[in-house]
């Protein structure tokens, strides 16, 4: 499959020097000598060294494309060359119309040109301060991510310790030189990982892995229930804390990488003293905080990460979403009684739910989970 495509390719490229900007020159030539006229308009020979200039170095830039794979951009460097050519030639051979024809190559080839870049650049690895790509970098996570044509331009430490690889030796490799993308799981060092994948809005995708663990067939309630838990607490339907500590540093790398943003929540649940609860106990409160943490699994997106931050405090991480749409999201939290009166009703009146939302975008400075939760806090002491 590898050699393939490199024949492929090989080819490809072979192809495209057949149209390197002095070859296709030769058309432009018959074009404007066909239009021309005696009304010839005399070229300083400073313009003609200059145009000649530009148009050799923009030969040298096209084929500079071809060899580095950035096909895109061999059209708008072919529409500047042949508009420099056609601007004076045109002159010089009486095709007057062409030269005005010219002008508007030139600067459809150069916008072109600078938005690609601009986009390329946007797309191609970043290089924030030394300070935060160390502490990104040194993530506990297993993760690359890889451009549109397979080649990876971000990889964590942890996956590079995992496949016993320097930095050295996967630069500008392909990503299937680490992971087998015919396959949704991966053996490494006597455990297997499932190979998740997510595609970002740049057309770039995100590679991680994620611990298998393995199904225990046995007949005891116990060590089925103890599996199950590895990722949801049955009494509440949240993520435990461990598995969504992985989820939200993830999501927190993701927003500083691409420029993105989000919103994390912490409602605070409490049972002030009233007469609607004097005579309640802790197991009958815990009844109650599970009964809504149920309920807020259920009216959030699959998308969302939930999970108890403290015994009675529940955090909620919205991916993708601003401030507004935070606001309104947790605002349909709070009304807990009214939508759940059959299997609450004997607690009307009993909790009380104090929340405060932060929104999180690329310059916030927060790459793991206890800064997120320092930030939630100082938004309550505001």
């Amino acid at each position: 499959m590898s050699r393939a495509g490199s024949n492929l390719t090989s080819l490809d490229f072979s192809v495209r020097w057949f149209f390197i900007p002095p070859f296709v020159a030769i058309f432009t030539v018959a074009v404007v000598n066909f239009f021309s006229s005696g009304l010839a308009i005399p070229v300083d020979p400073a313009i003609r060294w200059l145009s000649g200039l530009m148009f050799a170095l923009l030969t040298v830039l096209y084929g500079i494309f071809i060899k580095q794979g950035f096909l895109k951009g061999l059209f708008p460097v072919q529409l500047i060359a042949q508009g420099i050519l056609l601007c004076p030639l045109s002159l010089q051979m009486g095709a007057l119309p062409l030269s005005w024809i010219g002008v508007l190559m030139v600067i459809c080839g150069a916008v072109t040109l600078v938005a690609m870049y601009y986009r390329r650049s946007r797309a191609s690895p970043m290089h924030p301060e030394s300070a935060a790509s160390t502490e990104l970098d040194n993530l506990p996570l297993p993760f690359a991510i890889i451009d549109a044509n397979g080649y990876i331009i971000s990889i964590s430490n942890f996956l590079l310790l995992m496949v016993q690889k320097t930095r050295d030796d996967v630069n500008g490799e392909q990503i299937d030189s680490l992971l087998p993308l015919d396959q949704d799981t991966i053996s490494i060092d006597g455990k297997k990982w499932r190979i998740l994948r997510t595609p970002m809005d740049d057309e770039t995708y995100y590679f991680q892995l994620e611990e298998v663990r393995d199904v225990i067939v046995s007949s005891s309630p116990h060590i089925e229930m103890e599996i199950e838990n590895s990722i949801i607490d049955p009494a509440t339907s949240l993520y435990n804390q461990s598995y969504a500590i992985k989820r939200v540093e993830e999501e927190l790398y993701r927003i500083y990488r691409y420029k993105r943003w989000m919103s994390a929540a912490l409602l605070r649940v409490d049972f002030p003293e009233s007469e609607f609860n004097s005579g309640f106990n802790p197991k009958k409160e815990d009844e109650i905080f599970n009964a809504y943490c149920r309920f807020v699994n259920s009216n959030t997106r699959e998308t969302d990460i939930i999970c108890l931050a403290a015994p009675r405090e529940i955090l909620i991480v919205m991916p993708e979403t601003l401030s507004d749409g935070a606001q309104d999201a947790v605002s349909k939290l709070l009304d807990f009684t009214s939508h759940t009166q059959e299997e609450t009703q004997e607690f009307s009146g009993v909790m009380e739910i104090t929340e405060r939302i932060v929104f999180f975008n690329a310059s916030s400075g927060v790459v793991d989970f206890d800064r997120l939760i320092e930030k939630l806090d100082e938004a309550a002491a505001l």
